[in-house]
């Protein structure tokens, strides 16, 4: 073992024993579904151990660490069950996108503030009549010279009803330059004008929301990036996106641990394969970043397998179970962690980019296959 792979290894063991003493009990019962204040705590308490922001620049607030121990931290959050930043969108998705194309002075106002929990973001993209074709948005931006009025309407915006702030993507030019036409905004969730409307899940949960835009005022100073270069933006904010959903192999790998001492089968084994190869996968685009690399297609490559794994690991564990896993009831023999874990995995192979459009992408993108 080289040196590096020895100081690599005790981080590990670091941040191991560093989860093992400090999880709070609440959290260690009800994972993601504990209260948002005590999800936030536990963020903040992340952060202040120096395992949120790892490998963000130190300027900012972030910790200015080797990209790998980010997935250190990752992998062994994931492997103990315990959850990592998941109030918001902040860490996952915004953070990386105003870091990558916003202004200096949006840098210090926003990023530690994402880091400690301190605001809470959602993301404003898609919209009733515009989901995977994102460049036919409809919400409008309209120059006020110092200021833009927004008016329209976002759908399945994660964690709206809780957010201080959203990513939005709006049109400032016209419907018919599709993509050239859009710019990215940061909105004031307190801002006159909005209402957010909580969407009933499947699982009972709704930490998605419809959003409505009624002549809301927007600071120019708010542009991420420059007007008019919002797609750029957006599809940097995919990427992470798409790379941070990709991060639930870790939990794929967990789970096939727990089932596979239980209901062995051929197809465990083949999922269980395919995870060990994505993280081999994920791991060379960290030490691609690690040299200045801006985050590609590869991130769709992650975040299609790792989603539809996931999938197949639930509903083979479900199919593999007693039929008393299913009754929702206090019962010997009920699993809400699979009951949930089945449900909540619907979602996964559209969020970010559904698995259809994200074929179409690497086909044409990578493969330079033509446009279908």
């Amino acid at each position: 073992m080289s040196k590096e792979e020895s100081e690599l290894e005790e981080y590990r063991v670091k941040v191991r024993e560093w989860i093992r003493k400090n999880v709070p009990e609440e959290i260690r019962i009800k994972g993601d579904m504990a209260p948002p204040d005590v999800l936030r705590n536990w963020q903040r308490k992340i952060y202040e151990a120096g395992y949120l922001g790892v490998s963000w620049p130190k300027e900012y607030g972030g910790w200015g660490e080797d990209p790998i121990k980010e997935i250190i931290v990752r992998e062994e959050f994931a492997k103990a069950g315990v959850p990592y930043a998941t109030v918001g969108l902040g860490v996952s998705v915004v953070g990386p996108a105003i870091l990558l194309n916003g202004s200096e002075e949006q840098k210090k106002k926003y990023i530690k503030r994402i880091l400690t929990a301190e605001d809470i973001w959602c993301q404003g993209f898609s919209e009733p009549q515009a989901g995977s074709d994102l460049a036919g948005i409809k919400t409008k931006a309209e120059d006020k010279g110092e200021y833009f009025i927004v008016n329209g309407q976002k759908i399945w915006s994660s964690y709206a009803h809780l957010a201080n702030y959203c990513f939005l993507l709006a049109r400032t030019g016209e419907p018919s330059e599709r993509h050239k036409g859009l710019t990215m905004l940061i909105v004031d969730m307190k801002s006159e004008g909005i209402k957010v409307s909580p969407i009933k899940q499947i699982t009972g949960r709704s930490e998605f929301n419809t959003v409505y835009f009624n002549n809301v005022k927007v600071p120019k100073e708010n542009v991420v990036g420059k007007i008019g270069e919002g797609w750029k933006v957006a599809m940097s904010t995919l990427n992470y996106e798409r790379l941070n959903i990709g991060t639930i192999l870790f939990a794929v790998e967990r789970l096939i641990r727990d089932l596979i001492k239980d209901m062995y089968n051929d197809q465990l084994f083949n999922t269980a394969e395919d995870i060990i190869a994505l993280k081999s996968f994920y791991k060379r685009i960290l030490e691609r970043i690690k040299k200045g690399y801006i985050v590609g297609p590869e991130a769709a490559v992650i975040k299609l397998i790792a989603s539809e794994a996931i999938q197949r690991v639930y509903e083979n564990a479900v199919s593999n179970s007693d039929i008393n896993v299913l009754i929702m009831e206090s019962k010997p023999g009920f699993r809400p962690d699979l009951v949930y874990g089945l449900l909540a995995s619907r979602a996964i192979t559209i969020a970010g980019g559904t698995s259809e459009i994200l074929r179409n992408l690497l086909g044409e993108v990578v493969l330079g296959l033509p446009k279908g």
